[in-house]
């Protein structure tokens, strides 16, 4: 594995990651059905969305360098200015490229300028900020209706993987809330909102995914050989025990609250925590396979 091609995959991880977690705290938080959890949520967050937000802007600002780079061979074309332009005005790439970069910019003055308590504000913005990845890449491999019936679905897998991942600091927030007596109806109606809005992403998820392979690979091309279909076998496994984890969290722990209050709440944080970690590891592989050939 080439400096290049890590650095360009990881780029592309970190940049999908910052926006995923944007979108997917935000949205969560307009979902709430409590003002004042959503605004205690917000604010708790605050430092960290517009953490996230400079460090996806950066990763995806040097994306059309190493873009450029990998065209020319030569690292030198770093610093030439022409070769950039080109790059950035006559590719598909760098015109899928300047989209994400406004849309990097416009949700870093979202988190640094817009009060708490607007999240609906943010949610929009980033969902936005994700559409353009989803006309470059595998996702643009086709033509016409197919191409665009393509780039639709791999936006729908994008936006419920955001929404998924970016949900879960909201959750644990919220779980929190939910050992003070005097917020515990409150963060259980927040809680079941999740719970409601969680199947929906997973659901959404897992259908998109399986049409995203389809799209891609096609029907019965599987290749054992392939570096490309070994790293999707593995992001697949990790999505799946996420699954598994979060499938556990609501329908093994949760009943048993109630009961075995201490030892639920503690599986279902250390669970939540696992699925955090494996949804970068995720966002991780996902970053590599923009870059490898299917085939």
């Amino acid at each position: 594995m080439s400096l290049l091609f890590a650095a360009f995959a990881l780029c592309r991880a970190v940049s999908a990651a910052a926006m995923a977690l944007l979108f997917g705290t935000a949205a969560m938080l307009a979902l709430a059905g409590s003002p004042r959890l959503a605004l205690e949520a917000e604010t708790a967050l605050r430092h960290t969305l517009r953490g996230a937000a400079a460090i996806g802007l950066v990763a995806t600002l040097c994306l059309l360098p190493l873009q450029t780079v990998s065209i020319a061979g030569d690292w030198g074309a770093l610093g030439n200015g022409d070769m950039l332009g080109t790059v950035a005005l006559q590719t598909r790439y760098g015109q899928a490229w300047m989209p994400r970069v406004l849309g990097a910019m416009l949700a870093l003055a979202v988190v640094v300028a817009v009060p708490p308590g607007r999240p609906w504000v943010l949610a929009g913005v980033a969902a936005l900020a994700l559409a353009p990845l989803s006309f470059s890449g595998h996702a643009a491999m086709h033509e016409g209706g197919l191409g665009v019936a393509h780039a639709l679905n791999d936006y729908l897998h994008g936006l419920s993987a955001a929404f998924w991942l970016g949900s879960l600091p909201v959750f644990l927030l919220w779980l929190a809330a939910w050992r003070l007596p005097g917020r515990r109806a409150e963060a259980t109606r927040a809680l079941l909102r999740f719970s409601t809005w969680g199947h929906v992403a997973v659901a959404m998820l897992l259908l998109t995914g399986i049409g995203n392979a389809l799209l891609i690979l096609g029907a019965g091309s599987v290749d054992p050989g392939s570096d490309y279909q070994r790293l999707l076998a593995v992001k697949i496994a990790l999505a799946l025990v996420m699954t598994g984890l979060a499938v556990v969290n609501r329908y093994r722990w949760i009943p048993r609250i109630g009961t075995q209050r201490a030892d639920a709440l503690q599986a279902i944080h250390r669970n939540t925590i696992v699925e955090l970690v494996l949804g970068a590891a995720v966002l991780t592989a996902v970053g590599f396979l923009g870059l490898m050939s299917p085939l």
